[in-house]
């Protein structure tokens, strides 16, 4: 039975990952219709819980709702073929984060942890500053960090758009056209 945020005690995170789970088959598959009539048998496969331990090990203090998250699910990989043709989005675990920010070292500014990689290795970044209401960023790989684009939304607010929008990624999207009026 699908769930509405609020008509239970789950939040709006776990409502929509619930939901996510309820319209996928057997196999962890779910057709979706993208951009450019792309339609295509995506697989969506979340990690298990974070342990107080794995959460502990970040850096700074994570904000509540992607604490949630990992406390729900440490990690996992949203939207993507088996056959690779479409990648998709990778959640990572804390261990991935950490080791993917100390592989790109002094590349990233000293508050940027990049939490999810999709779209051709582009990072989500979560920081401990709020921009635009929000403390995440993309960063485009091959940029400078001038041009990341910062999303100006929580991670809960970004995931429940993503499962939306059937892993499009939408924070590209320029749907403001000017009307010439």
């Amino acid at each position: 039975m699908t769930k509405y945020w609020g008509e239970n005690d789950m939040s709006r995170l776990a409502t929509a990952i619930s939901n996510l789970k309820q319209r996928l088959d057997e196999g962890g598959f779910l057709w979706i219709q993208q951009e450019d009539g792309y339609l295509g048998k995506t697989k969506v496969k979340f990690n298990g819980p974070a342990t107080e331990k794995e959460i502990e090990e970040f850096p700074f203090k994570l904000p509540a709702d992607y604490e949630e998250f990992l406390r729900l699910h440490h990690g996992g990989r949203l939207f993507f073929t088996e056959d690779g043709g479409n990648n998709g989005m990778e959640l990572y675990t804390i261990e991935q984060i950490l080791e993917h920010r100390s592989y790109y070292g002094d590349d990233f500014p000293d508050n940027w942890f990049p939490v999810a990689t999709g779209y051709d290795g582009s990072f989500l970044i979560v920081t401990d500053q709020h921009i635009g209401g929000g403390y995440l960023s993309w960063f485009d790989t091959g940029n400078n960090f001038e041009h990341d684009l910062a999303i100006g939304m929580s991670f809960e607010e970004w995931l429940e758009k993503l499962i939306i929008t059937q892993g499009s990624n939408f924070w590209d999207w320029d749907i403001r056209k000017r009307t010439g009026m």
